[in-house]
């Protein structure tokens, strides 16, 4: 169960980070910076400090960048944990691409409601430069996590 969880959960992530990648060839969408998410953790952890409406304008604090990324693959694991919470003790929740589809649309509420919000862009990024965007982005970046998670765990035969 555990390997099953962070099994799915890295897999979500390497797609989600590919599909960013695929956006910037594509059309020029830088992939997520994860040194902004890095230094939000280690303010969090040195200061307490959840909602930081300035964390772009903070210094940037040493190894930030390689700590985003790793907490970047740790939320996507704990994703991995709630979809397999989903499976276990939901009877009409199941590996579908539809049932991995509707987890990665409500799990946009993670980003709209707490960490857009407390790295100071706003709620939903309406405080971005392009807050229609910032919205699309995050939403088809949590769909591709959802299908991802369904695959992965359709793999291990869930």
């Amino acid at each position: 169960m555990v390997v099953d969880i962070i099994f799915a959960g890295i897999l979500c992530c390497i797609a989600m980070d590919l599909w960013q990648r695929l956006l910037f060839v594509l059309y020029k969408i830088p992939p997520t910076n994860w040194a902004p998410t890095g230094r939000w953790l280690l303010m969090l952890i040195n200061k307490g400090i959840i909602f930081n409406i300035n964390l772009e304008n903070e210094k940037p604090i040493k190894y930030e960048l390689p700590i985003g990324w790793i907490f970047h693959y740790i939320v996507g694991i704990g994703y991995g944990f709630a979809y397999w919470i989903c499976l276990t003790f939901f009877d009409f929740f199941n590996t579908s691409l539809l049932s991995g589809f509707l987890f990665g649309l409500i799990s946009v509420v993670v980003p709209w409601f707490f960490f857009l919000p407390a790295t100071g862009k706003g709620l939903m990024g309406n405080k971005t430069p392009n807050p229609k965007l910032t919205k699309v982005l995050s939403t088809c970046s949590h769909v591709v996590v959802g299908l991802f998670l369904a695959i992965g765990f359709s793999l291990m035969e869930y």
